[in-house]
């Protein structure tokens, strides 16, 4: 496998039905605690239409091509999401997070196999639910741990096909995400990519209908729409969210 370790995962190991015969997972306490600090989460390209509403979508610069992601906090070390309670303030999770601690890895050119985190809070083999039965059987929360992990990989293949079209097509910009609350508190973000509009609306329409064709032109937009919630950035509206979500458990 890849010794390359994702966001929050540290221990990355294959789930096998005779190691791991007694393994079970449960619900830690605080469930998203790990990522309190994340003030950016991989986004997929799926999930753009979802989240739009809710949480600014931008892009990070990279070696080869830039990555999609969800822009949870206005610096790092921050994330306006998580609550002090370890959970997510939002009607919408990020699959990245919903994946989490599960993984597919390669083994080889041809072979993948369910990966899992082993130092994830929530696995022991005292409470919670048995990956496998006494004869090595695949139990459900490992049936739907694998189903999401297949997904999720196939539309990170997606995203990434995604993000090199708008590479190619020259259609990123730098950019800063700042907002202002009535109150003069600010968020600022540096450091990202959002679509140029301009260079988009200057596209040929043979490069236009090769991005519907994909289905990534709705994408597109959606990411720019993203980008009017970069208000719940700001500490103030957190705080505000937060204390009504309290109010209403």
């Amino acid at each position: 496998m890849t010794s390359a370790k994702p966001l929050f995962y540290k221990t990355v190991i294959p789930l096998d039905s005779k190691r791991h015969e007694a393994l079970r997972i449960s619900r830690p306490i605080r469930p998203l605690d790990y990522a309190r600090d994340a003030n950016v989460i991989p986004a997929l390209v799926d999930e753009f239409d979802l989240a739009m509403a809710e949480i600014p979508i931008a892009y990070l610069p990279g070696a080869d091509c830039p990555s999609a992601v969800f822009v949870t906090g206005s610096a790092p070390g921050t994330n306006v999401y998580v609550t002090e309670d370890g959970l997510w303030n939002g009607a919408y999770v990020p699959a990245y997070l919903r994946r989490y601690p599960f993984i597919i890895g390669d083994v080889s050119d041809t072979e993948s196999v369910l990966c899992i985190d082993e130092s994830y809070e929530g696995l022991g083999e005292a409470e919670g639910d048995r990956f496998f039965s006494d004869k090595g059987a695949q139990q459900d929360p490992l049936t739907n741990a694998l189903t999401l992990a297949q997904s999720y990989r196939d539309a990170a293949v997606r995203t990434e096909t995604f993000c090199a079209m708008l590479r190619d097509l020259d259609l990123l910009q730098p950019a800063t995400l700042d907002t202002t609350a009535p109150d003069g508190s600010t968020s600022v973000v540096h450091g990202l990519l959002i679509v140029n509009e301009d260079a988009l609306a200057a596209l040929p329409a043979d490069k236009l209908y090769t991005l519907h064709e994909a289905g990534f032109l709705k994408a597109i937009y959606s990411q720019i729409a993203s980008l009017r919630a970069v208000s719940k950035l700001l500490p103030a509206v957190a705080s505000k969210a937060k204390a009504a979500g309290k109010k209403s458990a």
